[in-house]
């Protein structure tokens, strides 16, 4: 029941994955490296249906020959390592070397896949069923033991070249969802190496005597090769679903931005109505729908109401606002962002009260963002934060009160 469990979860899970690049490939049919990528993910999506013991016996009694499932998943697996191999070729080395590397690793494969084939028929495995235990149970049998290590072999070579050609691709591209994928897909690999060493090394022990190793051959190892395939899965398909994810990512963050800073921008509107040059989104869906656009008016419209503040800002402000901070160990850009919320908060008191700003003030601002929009947006960010949530900003207006009281 496991294994009938766990197998089906990963063949969705690939399955799924070759769909997604399947549409990719519809778009470009030629494309021979989508051509690889969907072979590969295909051919390791399959065997995991067949080697659902529900689905394995099926197929045995189906083609009348016991345990022929062994051989299909072993010749898939096969496939798709070959491809995921050529199609690393394809992208980390020189186009001068690429069809000899590609002939090279095709040969190895076929010669593998025929081996295998011919030792399997050569072999007896009619006693019964073994979806689970195949290689424990055959591992002493003459030409099967000879057909599971031709097999493991391969593997294991596969393992070790996708680790070494993912890892070195990884260093080198410039698009990160890409680097991201193949180090994924070498962390695939080295658990592929926990399937294929401890069956290497279960079969040469029981060419030489009785494996001790018979429950990691048979459950243990499988289940890293689960593990490898949903990694492989994950990190081939990564570049495709990542970037959308990315955007899905920064979308969502823009739009806390916005919210965030929306108690200072309607406080400041509030006292400078003139500078909104565009009414603010009339509802949740008009600002999803154009939310650049308002993040961006949004910068704008504070920029504008704290430079008509600024006449208003005192130096008495800047040193209550730095000695609470220093009391409370705010430091750093929060102290500048708590500083600054309390100039805004005192100057808006200041503004509503109607008193008359310092003469000279108002053009001595720091602009050291050098007019960039995405730099004001950040600080502006933090400004807000202080503004609304910020021990400095309330204790500095309490300070205040006396003299403006008495003033």
């Amino acid at each position: 029941m496991l294994f009938n469990v766990v197998y089906g979860v990963l063949s969705l899970i690939t399955w799924s994955a070759f769909f997604f690049k399947a549409k990719d490939l519809a778009r470009d049919w030629g494309n021979k490296e989508l051509q690889l990528l969907c072979l590969a993910i295909s051919t390791f999506a399959a065997p995991f249906g067949f080697a659902a013991p529900a689905v394995y016996v099926r197929v045995d009694a189906l083609l009348g020959i016991p345990n022929i499932a062994t051989l299909i998943i072993y010749t898939s697996v096969a496939i798709c390592l070959t491809s995921f191999l050529a199609l690393l070729v394809s992208w980390s080395s020189a186009q001068s070397n690429v069809r000899l590397r590609h002939r090279l690793i095709v040969g190895y494969a076929i010669a593998t896949i025929v081996a295998m084939t011919t030792f399997f028929f050569l072999g007896t495995v009619d006693d019964a069923e073994h979806a689970i235990d195949f290689d424990v149970h055959y591992a002493q049998t003459p030409y099967i033991s000879a057909f599971l290590l031709v097999y493991q072999c391969l593997f294991t070579v596969s393992m070790f070249g996708l680790i070494v050609l993912c890892w070195r691709y990884s260093k080198i591209v410039d698009k990160p969802w890409l680097r991201r994928g193949l180090r994924v897909v070498t962390a695939g690999a080295v658990a592929g190496l926990g399937y294929c060493l401890p069956k290497v090394a279960s079969l040469v022990w029981d060419i030489l005597g009785t494996s001790p190793l018979d429950f990691v051959n048979s459950v243990v190892a499988p289940m890293f090769a689960s593990l490898a395939a949903a990694l492989f899965a994950a990190g081939f398909t990564m570049p495709a679903w990542g970037v959308g994810l990315g955007k899905t990512t920064a979308w969502v963050s823009n739009y806390r931005t916005f919210q965030r800073r929306y108690p200072l921008w309607q406080a400041i509107t509030e006292a400078f109505p003139e500078v909104v040059l565009d009414a603010p989104p009339a509802s949740r869906r008009e600002l999803a729908r154009d939310l650049e656009f308002f993040l961006g008016r949004q910068v704008i419209e504070l920029l504008d109401g704290e430079m008509r503040l600024r006449p208003h800002y005192t130096e008495e402000v800047s040193r209550i606002a730095r000695e609470i901070a220093a009391a409370h160990n705010i430091t750093g850009s929060k102290a500048d962002a708590a500083e600054e919320a309390a100039q805004i908060a005192a100057a808006l008191q200041a503004q509503s009260a109607g008193h008359e700003p310092q003469a000279g003030r108002g053009t001595d601002f720091d602009d050291s963002a050098n007019g960039d929009l995405g730099q004001e947006g950040a600080r502006l960010t933090q400004v807000a934060e202080a503004f609304r949530n910020s021990v400095v900003v309330p204790a500095v207006l309490e300070r205040l009160r006396p003299a403006t009281a008495d003033a």
